[in-house]
């Protein structure tokens, strides 16, 4: 054996797939190389963590797509490598898909508190306070909307942003925060109206939530819903993904690629 790193055969040996001979020639690596035998003691410890995980079984054509366009099956030890990496990734992407919320904020808008800032001209009582000129960006309030609604004032709440537009004579509320909605959380009175919009109406009073890809608008007006939903229409998408938010969808495909996420 070269005078170098074992490498994959560290994983190999803790496995026992070495030959004898493998075997006692990575042994007496070992006793000179200290790197090794720390990276031989992790390799065990996650091998230990993987065999304490229930068995998966990958959806029907995993190992076809693996190894397609490959002209010659793969060396074993290579294809367990991958296997096991691939394993560990479902494993990671396990406990961020259904516990670790790493990419932010799950939203609960609470609708109840924003149609009494809209129907109170968002006074400083409903919790918001005005923003300068100099602090608002377009990007986030536009400064029209649905042809006709121009931005009147921003205001600024808890992690949330309240845009009131006049078209002269009636009044539209857009409030804004950064996350993911909690669809389940919202009011039963919400009825869905698409994909990613739920409505409610009360005496005249419209209220359309909408989720739009990491930024939940809640839009509030006593004005037709086809009016409203033209404001919806309008309003920006959600900043791109983080590198954090692409790793953790990255992981939810390697989840439902094992079956993880049924």
């Amino acid at each position: 054996m070269p005078d170098a790193h074992l490498g994959d055969l560290l994983s190999a040996l803790v496995d026992g797939e070495l030959t004898a001979a493998e075997e006692v020639a990575a042994r007496a690596h070992l006793d000179g190389c200290a790197g090794c035998r720390d990276e031989l003691a992790a390799t065990a410890d996650t091998a230990a963590l993987l065999r304490g995980l229930p068995a998966v079984d990958p959806r029907f054509g995993f190992y076809e797509r693996l190894l397609r366009g490959r002209r010659f099956a793969p060396d074993r030890r290579h294809q367990r490598v991958g296997l096991t990496v691939a394993t560990v990734a479902a494993a990671v992407a396990l406990f961020v898909a259904l516990g670790a919320d790493l990419a932010g904020t799950q939203v609960d808008p609470a609708v109840d508190d924003m149609v009494a800032a809209h129907q109170a001209g968002f006074v400083p009582s409903t919790g918001f306070a005005a923003m300068g000129a100099d602090e608002v960006d377009p990007d986030v309030a536009p400064p029209e909307v649905a042809d006709g609604f121009e931005r009147e004032a921003v205001f600024e709440g808890d992690d949330v942003v309240g845009v009131a537009y006049r078209d002269g004579r009636d009044e539209v509320s857009v409030f804004e925060q950064e996350g993911e909605l909690e669809a389940e959380a919202l009011d039963p009175a919400m009825d869905p109206m698409a994909d990613d919009a739920w409505a409610m109406e009360d005496d005249g009073l419209r209220v359309v939530v909408v989720d739009r890809g990491r930024v939940v608008y809640t839009v509030v007006g006593e004005i037709p819903m086809a009016v409203l939903m033209a404001v919806v229409g309008d309003l920006p998408d959600g900043p791109a993904p983080s590198l954090l938010q692409r790793a953790r969808d990255a992981g939810t495909e390697v989840v439902w690629t094992f079956g993880l996420g049924d």
